[in-house]
């Protein structure tokens, strides 16, 4: 196959991921008219298609891949191994597959996207722009229909509907407020960021008409770790930095302290300033790090495999990735990925004074970490990818 047709596979096999994975709601409707009630097809097609698209990929590139990232990619090989074995002789193989998947779909929109040329990442962004207007105008939709008649409509109540602190949170055209909010965040930061990336300042209107739906759609969710991710983002790349100008940096202080001022009142006036679910997450992570053994109790043991149709052991989503962690993988580990965190971040700040550009990582990894600590955000693949082609179109912007 020529490069031209590969890299063509290659971004049709992501667009129909991206589709998918930001309108799992539309689709699972689709897949209980066409596949008999079975509302997980698409999704198992959209990791299978993941998985399959980012393995050819590395059997077709291995060879130029540095030695250094292939070390990597066999430690990682090693350690999901070890704690695969972990987690089938605590709850069993299913579950554990079950929460493998959920690791590695990020890791594996990593190499994909890695692989695509930069027209093609500016593509898939102008598709994700209009899955974002479809999903804020699904989500004002739900709000005039009202939440009772969806679920007369089949909607999940205490899952599709939701409500949390008496303020009912759409999901639009995702399957839950929070996979909404975590989406729009992740849409609104990358947006923002790119007007502070040299090369990458948005282009055409619909990319700015996504970013207005971006702001709704956070709203109606009422998503307090999407708020954290665009309010930890912007915080991190617009004071970490090295700013030459001390003015510019302090108005970047401005800037950052009247961003999070914004979404505090936007929160306050619609409802959902209430903040004791936040503290009751407080009082549940002590316990269930103190219960766990020093190896943790194996992948998939925590968040979305423990919730999954094929668990065994009880669920335990505990709104936290690095708690998610530790469970898994064990204390030690959940500190060595925090540690891990901080150790890329000043990295990359050391070098943002010789490479401008940086600005776009420095901030997508410091709203990732603030709405980590708030939300299990890697198992949320929508906005995961959106937060990776940020990346990658900030660091190879298109001519």
């Amino acid at each position: 196959m020529s490069d031209r047709r590969w890299d063509r596979l290659c971004e049709y096999g992501l667009l129909f991921i991206l589709v998918t994975s930001t309108a799992p709601l539309l689709f699972s409707g689709l897949s209980w008219l066409a596949f008999g009630g079975r509302s997980w097809v698409f999704s198992l097609a959209g990791a299978a298609v993941t998985v399959l698209l980012a393995v050819a990929i590395v059997l077709r590139r291995g060879g130029d891949l540095p030695i250094f990232w292939a070390l990597i990619g066999l430690a990682g090989g090693a350690v999901a191994a070890i704690w695969s074995l972990i987690g089938n002789a605590h709850h069993g193989a299913a579950q554990t597959l079950t929460g493998l998947r959920l690791l590695l779909v990020p890791v594996a929109f990593v190499v994909i996207v890695a692989a695509l040329t930069p027209g093609a990442v500016s593509r898939l962004l102008t598709v994700l722009s209009g899955m974002l207007v479809l999903n804020a105008a699904a989500g004002v939709a739900e709000l005039v229909i009202g939440p009772a008649t969806l679920v007369e409509w089949g909607f999940s109540p205490d899952y599709n509907v939701r409500y949390i602190d008496g303020v009912f949170r759409v999901p639009g055209l995702t399957e839950v407020n929070a996979e909404l909010g975590l989406l729009a965040g992740a849409f609104l930061l990358g947006y923002v960021l790119c007007w502070f990336t040299p090369g990458a300042r948005p282009r055409g209107w619909l990319r700015h008409v996504a970013a207005v739906a971006a702001v709704g759609s956070l709203a109606m969710s009422t998503s307090r770790s999407g708020a954290l991710l665009v309010v930890g983002g912007l915080a991190g790349a617009l004071m970490l930095p090295r700013a030459r100008s001390r003015i510019r940096r302090l108005l970047a202080i401005g800037l950052a302290g009247v961003t999070a001022a914004g979404v505090a009142a936007v929160f306050v006036l619609i409802g959902a300033g209430n903040s004791d679910s936040l503290f009751q997450r407080f009082e549940v992570w002590g316990d269930l790090l103190g219960s766990v053994p020093l190896a943790g109790d194996g992948i998939g043991a925590a968040g979305g495999a423990s919730y999954s149709r094929v668990a065994e052991s009880a669920p335990r989503f505990v709104d936290n990735y690095f708690i998610n962690i530790g469970l898994q993988f064990g204390p030690i580990v959940m500190v060595l990925l925090l540690l891990l965190t901080v150790l890329t971040l000043v990295l990359l700040v050391r070098e943002s004074g010789r490479r401008p550009e940086l600005i776009m990582p420095i901030g997508l990894l410091a709203g990732l970490a603030c709405a980590s600590l708030t939300l299990d955000t890697w198992e949320f693949k929508s906005a995961m990818l959106t937060l990776i082609l940020f990346g990658a179109h900030g660091l190879r912007p298109a001519k």
